[in-house]
């Protein structure tokens, strides 16, 4: 989960999957070499080794202390991680009938587009409880695995935890929070802030008024120094203060904070958006990738992985295992979570491409 959740074609998801989510991406594990054929003849007893696919780098370490090894144990199931997620190979393993992936943690669009292209298992909900889950991810072909917020994030040396902008209105005001900006080098949430800094309600977002976005992108475009469209970015150039404000995933910033950077992230108006779990359309145990599911999805594995990377759990249940203190660094704690907006990824589906092509052409004007 490069964390930014990429809206986009197959091609160009692939191509966030490798600059995004949790930190730096390391190749793990390795491809197993059973074909689905095979594989699918194994019976249960024989089945007891999982092939998960995820981002790397530290949502991985996250997942593997928070969910890999206890279901290890639990289950006496070997689970060997490939990484990062492609979805070129994902695409090819399918249509080739030789799958070797059991499990894939995607980018929710993917869940949309790949259920409709017949890349993806239909999740078995009498395994898997959903009860708790975020219901903006609970899909027939995926489950939320982890949420993050695309939100206003500042260097704490210019502005104070009393006085920064408070919300994408105060955000676009550069006459009374002056300073160079830096924002999202893609649509998504870039036009969701454009909207809200011209006064859309939150509640009313959507269908996305496109012409309305553009037109308020037009009154920052000079005072945006950076166009970032890598997550480590915003959190360096906030550090250095080559910019004052930012666009940026809150876990970037939070990490860059806790190690001592000057920067902080103001939740509301944040934009949530969240990666799933899928199963691959003839993966090799597809009946233990289930289970292996239902079990990454409960309330205890949830607060277990936020204690570990500050991403936030898809189920709400697990609010409740956490501390006030991590429930509201994650921008899960009742004051902070109110405020933030779920993007809306059906939408962005029907809406990616040609939206995508009209901001690249602005972006170049």
């Amino acid at each position: 989960m490069l964390k930014k959740l990429g809206i986009a074609s197959t091609n160009l998801l692939l191509a966030l999957s490798l600059t995004a989510c949790g930190g730096s991406v390391n190749s793990g594990g390795g491809d197993k070499a059973a074909p689905a054929s095979s594989s699918n003849a194994k019976t249960s007893a024989q089945a007891k080794e999982l092939v998960i696919v995820d981002w790397g780098g530290a949502i991985t370490d996250a997942h593997k202390k928070a969910i890999f090894e206890p279901f290890e144990k639990q289950n006496n199931v070997k689970i060997t991680v490939v990484s990062p997620t492609d979805y070129g190979k994902f695409k090819a393993m399918v249509q080739s009938g030789n799958v070797d992936w059991d499990i894939v943690d995607v980018d929710s669009d993917f869940v949309i587009r790949g259920g409709k292209d017949g890349l993806l298992e239909k999740l078995d909900y009498n395994v898997i409880n959903k009860d708790g889950v975020r219901p903006e991810l609970v899909h027939e072909y995926g489950i939320g695995a982890e949420l993050f917020s695309t939100a206003i994030s500042y260097n704490t040396d210019t502005f104070s935890g009393d006085n920064h902008p408070k919300n994408w209105k105060d955000f676009w005001d550069t006459q009374k929070f002056p300073g160079a900006r830096s924002l999202w080098k893609y649509p998504t949430g870039t036009l969701e802030a454009a909207l809200l800094a011209d006064g859309v309600d939150p509640q009313k977002l959507y269908p996305l008024d496109v012409d309305r976005a553009f037109k308020s992108l037009d009154k920052i475009k000079k005072d945006v120094k950076v166009w970032w469209n890598a997550g480590a970015q915003p959190p360096q150039l906030l550090a250095n203060g080559e910019v004052k404000l930012a666009e940026a995933w809150n876990g970037r910033v939070s990490a860059a904070k806790a190690k001592g950077a000057p920067e902080d992230v103001e939740f509301n108006q944040g934009l949530i958006m969240g990666d799933s779990w899928v199963v691959p359309k003839g993966a090799p145990h597809k009946d233990l990738a289930m289970k292996f599911i239902a079990f990454a999805v409960e309330a205890k594995q949830q607060a277990a992985f936020s204690s570990y990377i500050d991403y936030a759990p898809t189920n709400t249940k697990a609010l409740a295992l956490m501390s006030d203190d991590v429930k509201k660094r994650l921008g899960q704690s009742e004051d902070r979570a109110k405020g933030q907006v779920f993007v809306n990824i059906n939408w962005w589906v029907d809406n990616f491409d040609k939206v995508n092509e009209r901001f690249e052409k602005w972006l170049l004007q």
